[in-house]
């Protein structure tokens, strides 16, 4: 993991939007809340904007899309009170001593699969071919060793794993032969169905939580505004909520922040998002943790034999239970 130089600081800071007049009125508190991607794993954030709960519990929010890493790098300097992010990646950053804990989690599973060439029906049938990952080192390139590892393969002589870049690349790949298998994420998998590829494994059915969707703060910021940080978890915790019962609504904010247009495409999304993959209730998984920690100890020893408590905050949604805010 890349030490935390300020040139990469400087770099990220300046993808930093500006606050508008509104988020600096002193009505209400104003939150800057990151976001790396423009994706359905993100939708109860997307929701509770939607919905205005944020402003229900005194924040005018500020949210700002920065991609992955950089995300962690702009949040570590101060210049985000919240993210919104897989567990991998603000473990990974962690694990070499940035400030960030988890207090929240929506989604425990990867979205993820291994998507193969019809003509292969069995993890054997992977021996000798050639597997794609998005880039060495990504949470693809993770989470396909263990599999194979589970499988009996050896990832360094058993199969060829080659870095192709984006997903639907991977998918192009398979369907033109070029590769026998990739690791896909939703979106992407639904059309790699319609391509004629196949799932080999579905992680999200694997039983191996690994934390898709998680909220994180830092120390600091968590001990210094420990009432903002309860009340923006009841926005959350409200905006999961309407998520699940207000169908409308959520289709509206995905439109609006998911990327998606195609009305077939939101319906379906929305129904495999709230009937599979989203919590009602986002509380913290330490098992999630323990699982990631495992991944990113695979390339890098900083984080083996860590625990969980280390990396996460269960004080605040304890809080929340105990008042019956959450009942």
């Amino acid at each position: 993991m890349k030490k935390w130089h300020m040139s990469c600081l400087v770099l990220s800071l300046a993808m930093i939007p500006l606050r508008t007049p509104e988020a600096t009125g002193a009505s209400a508190t104003a939150i800057r809340i990151g976001y790396p991607s423009p994706s359905a794993s993100f939708f109860p954030l997307f929701a509770t904007r939607e919905a205005g709960l944020f402003q229900k519990y005194g924040f005018e929010p500020e949210m700002i899309y920065i991609q992955g890493v950089q995300m962690i790098q702009v949040h570590v300097a101060g210049q985000l009170d919240f993210s919104s992010i897989s567990s991998v990646v603000y473990l990974q950053a962690a694990v070499e001593g940035a400030d960030l804990i988890q207090i929240a989690s929506s989604i425990d599973n990867q979205l993820m699969k291994i998507m193969v060439d019809p003509s292969i029906s069995k993890p054997s049938d992977l021996k000798g071919k050639t597997i794609a990952v998005t880039r060495f080192g990504s949470l693809t390139d993770l989470l396909i060793r263990p599999a194979l590892k589970n499988w009996g393969l050896d990832p360094q002589k058993d199969v060829k794993l080659l870095q192709i870049g984006r997903m639907p690349d991977i998918a192009t790949a398979i369907a033109l032969k070029k590769v026998d298998a990739g690791v896909i994420s939703f979106p992407t998998s639904v059309h790699a169905e319609k391509m004629g590829i196949k799932t080999l494994l579905d992680f999200a059915d694997s039983g191996y939580d690994i934390p898709a969707t998680t909220v994180v703060v830092s120390r600091r910021y968590g001990k210094a505004n420990r009432d903002g940080v309860l009340r923006f978890l009841k926005a959350y915790i409200e905006g999961t909520n309407r998520l699940f019962a207000d169908r409308e609504l959520g289709i509206r904010a995905l439109r609006r922040y998911g990327g998606i247009s195609d009305r077939e495409l939101l319906a379906h999304t929305y129904d495999l998002f709230t009937s599979r993959y989203i919590k009602k209730i986002p509380k913290v998984n330490p098992k999630g943790i323990v699982n990631s920690l495992e991944l990113i100890a695979e390339s890098n020893p900083k984080a083996k034999g860590r625990k969980p408590e280390e990396f996460m905050d269960a004080s605040f949604m304890e809080e929340l239970e105990k008042t019956g805010f959450i009942k």
